[in-house]
């Protein structure tokens, strides 16, 4: 196959911009969003309706100012990810121009809140993560990097943490190391423009100057990337917006292989063998609690129990390690609840008169 078969020239498939914001509370964020929005659609000529995604209850301060563009403007006050989905599927119809979600950190503790619900967890474990942040990837990150439409949503602010050593106490102590967007793995950063908005304040001849400031924490053009704007408006964001307009447009090639060619792993069979190998160490713990060792006595009482637990005479340990994890939970039930009634005072004479009682 040809190179000009398989890809194409190297071209922008369209101008729409995609900016996250991220800040603690009365950072900014709302309203240098709404700046930010208010000017694309001026630049761009936008004429179809803004949706805002409002669980911040911030959106009737924002009346006046799209009314002032002109910018027709609806709300939904909704917490619900199933509720963004629709709205990115507005953006793919052309039903509206733009989509502000205030904030997604709200969709996102509802997410999680949803998922202990369903799966009846007070408290998150690692398990746990591994498998609701690869569905928020699936269901909400991957959705969002291929809707083609204009999205803006802010995220509340939070801190990372590293582990380091107090010089005093020596003591290992958890210290702030930096600044994020609280919301899963790396959906801050797959926007193309990433703004982290912090308030900002002095104190000058006895008054206090408060003012805002935008870090540039990712800029996909590199033309604004890690600076920092005092009071931020649309002006500082425009380089973004007129690389976007006037990059070269066109059709790109798109995957033309669907095959899965990655190596597989049988789960299935991997979970069986982890589970029996659980059955197999309570089984041996059982010997461990009964007292019995390694003395040749010892080995015939275990045979003996072996025999009456699985009920085959003369049975091998490895035949046991070969049977199937329900066999071997079976078995490992009819020795426990043998040694519980001989009161751990194992003898062959017991053991052989013990009668088996019926295990489902």
């Amino acid at each position: 196959m040809k190179l000009k078969d398989f890809a194409s020239k190297i071209v922008a498939e369209n101008d729409f911009i995609k900016v996250s914001l991220g800040g603690f509370a009365g950072s900014g964020k709302t309203r240098t969003a709404s700046e930010l929005i208010v000017g694309f659609y001026k630049k761009t000529g936008l004429k179809k309706p803004l949706l805002i995604i409002d669980n911040e209850k911030g959106s009737r301060f924002l009346i006046p100012m799209f009314e002032k563009a002109g910018i027709e403007t609806y709300v939904k006050e909704t917490v619900s990810l199933p509720d963004v989905l629709e709205a990115f599927k507005m953006l793919e119809t052309g039903e509206i121009g733009a989509l502000f979600i205030d904030s997604l950190t709200k969709i996102w503790y509802n997410y999680v809140r949803n998922y202990k619900e369903k799966n009846k967890r007070a408290f998150m474990t690692l398990q746990d993560w591994g498998k609701i942040l690869p569905a928020w990837q699936e269901q909400f990150a991957d959705v969002f990097v291929n809707v083609c439409g204009n999205i803006v949503f802010t995220g509340r602010g939070g801190y990372t943490y590293d582990m380091e050593e107090n010089e005093e106490t020596k003591k290992k102590e958890f210290v702030k190391s930096g600044v994020k967007m609280k919301m899963a793995g790396e959906t801050p950063f797959e926007p193309d423009l990433n703004i982290w908005m912090e308030v900002c304040q002095d104190i000058v001849d006895g008054k206090v100057n408060v003012w805002r400031e935008a870090l540039i924490m990712k800029d996909r053009s590199g033309l604004i990337d890690g600076k920092t704007f005092k009071n931020p408006t649309f002006a500082n964001f425009e380089p973004v917006i007129d690389y976007l307009l006037n990059a070269p447009k066109g059709s790109v090639a798109k995957i033309s292989d669907n095959s899965n060619i990655t190596p597989s792993e049988n789960y299935e069979a991997q979970n069986r063998k982890e589970q029996r190998e659980i059955e197999l160490e309570k089984l041996k713990n059982l010997f461990i609690k009964a007292g019995l060792g390694t003395s040749q006595s010892d080995k015939e009482l275990k045979l003996f129990a072996c025999e009456k637990s699985f009920f085959e005479p003369n049975i091998a340990w490895g035949e046991i390690e070969k049977r199937h994890v329900e066999e071997i939970r079976k078995g490992r039930e009819v020795m426990e609840a043998m040694f519980s009634s001989l009161d751990y005072k194992i003898t062959k004479e017991g053991l052989l008169s013990y009668q088996i009682p019926l295990i489902d």
